[in-house]
């Protein structure tokens, strides 16, 4: 079926949507079928963001992370270059390290079990009386190795034998925030977030505003709701910016600046909050005077680990006073975060319903329906329009 395109009166001009763009039907959402195939055909293939360079600051540092039934030690090595590893010894599947994070203060991972040990690049260092094994060979014992990528200061891995290589799937992002200096940035703060939702919902909230004006009273206020602009539309990279009411403003509880411009931040930029989800787990914000952003980690069908960081120059996170006043931002986006999980925990129950079966998509969602394509071709799904 073709689909003809309509003139939508959006951001003060005309612009081409499709004229019908309906919802994934709800079993996407409820279906634990459907959520195994996700975890297979895109958790386990597409890039996903770990964590900041700066949570695994030395050699021997690591950190864990799930993904499915799956396990990665990600781990700077002697070295100081970062390494990703399936948790799971070669021997005979035993997971070699349950905590969330720490460091392995001799240099090596040794199975807790039969104490097969590995150096911090995976390879197989020590295997108790296995010379004895006819045809044993420690160089083809090493640890599955998982992919990693680094961008502005944070750490992407990927779980699959042969992925897409990395700047091929973040190229719309390689070189859009330089002005902020992403790699001299450090956490300033953290919340986080258990939701009893779908994570498909949290993206699509994420990029759309068609319920700001009911939801974020305030955030409608500072960014209204009608002036959005997208400029990547396609691929993992989705999203584009919001144009600040207040002159120098930011989205704070009184809409000024929570912070010194970030960097190298200037011109057009100072009025302008950015909006990037990177397909499938990262939500990018950054603003004029700090960066926001989200890592989500999901744990079911229906429930997610939602972090939310935020990101500042050491030169800000060392004055207290500027501290103080920052804690406005957290406010706001804290009170934010919670109005969206809400309405995202509300249409996780709304969706158990059987008769609601797809939706139909407003002209202000078009960028809900464009990832709503990138799913379905990860997955390998067409579904009728």
């Amino acid at each position: 079926m073709k689909t003809n395109q309509t003139s939508f009166k959006k951001r003060g001009v005309d612009y081409k949507v499709p004229d019908i763009m309906l919802t994934l039907p709800r079993e996407y959402y409820q279906s634990e079928g459907i959520y195994r195939e996700e975890l297979e055909k895109i958790f386990c293939k597409r890039w996903l963001l770990a964590c900041r360079e700066e949570e695994i600051p030395k050699p021997g540092d690591f950190i864990t992370i799930p993904v499915g039934d799956e396990s990665i030690i990600l781990v700077r090595d002697k070295n100081g270059k970062m390494q990703a590893h399936f948790n799971v010894c070669r021997h005979r599947g035993t997971r070699l390290c349950e905590t969330e994070k720490g460091r392995f203060a001799s240099g090596s991972i040794q199975c807790p079990y039969h104490a097969w040990q590995y150096d911090l690049t995976g390879r197989l260092r020590a295997a108790p009386l296995m010379k004895e094994v006819p045809g044993f060979e420690k160089e083809e014992y090493g640890l599955f190795p998982a992919h990693v990528g680094l961008w502005g200061g944070f750490v992407f891995i990927n779980l699959a034998e042969k992925p897409a290589p990395f700047e091929e799937e973040m190229g719309a992002l390689l070189t859009r925030f330089e002005d902020w200096q992403l790699p001299e940035l450090r956490i300033a703060h953290k919340i986080e977030y258990t939701l009893n939702c779908n994570w498909k919902l949290i993206l699509q909230n994420y990029q759309e505003c068609y319920h700001c004006p009911g939801v974020h009273p305030l955030l409608s206020q500072l960014t209204p709701f009608r002036n959005a602009v997208h400029d990547c539309f396609e691929g993992a990279v989705i999203g584009g910016y919001m144009e600040l009411t207040e002159k120098r403003g930011s989205m704070t509880m009184d809409g000024q600046a929570a912070a010194p411009p970030v960097c190298n931040v200037s011109g057009d930029n100072l009025q302008r909050v950015h909006y990037y989800s990177v397909y499938p787990n990262l939500l990018l914000s950054p603003h004029p005077d700090f960066v926001l952003y989200h890592r989500i980690r999901s744990l079911a069908y229906d429930k997610i680990q939602n972090d939310c960081y935020f990101l500042l120059h050491p030169d800000v996170i060392n004055q207290p006073k500027m501290m103080q006043r920052f804690q406005s931002a957290i406010e706001f986006w804290d009170m934010t975060n919670r109005q969206d999980w809400q309405v995202c925990e509300q249409m996780q129950q709304g969706l158990k319903s059987h008769r609601f079966k797809r939706g139909r998509y407003s002209g202000q969602e078009d960028i809900l329906y464009a990832l709503d394509k990138e799913g379905l071709r990860a997955l390998g799904h067409k579904l009728p329009e």
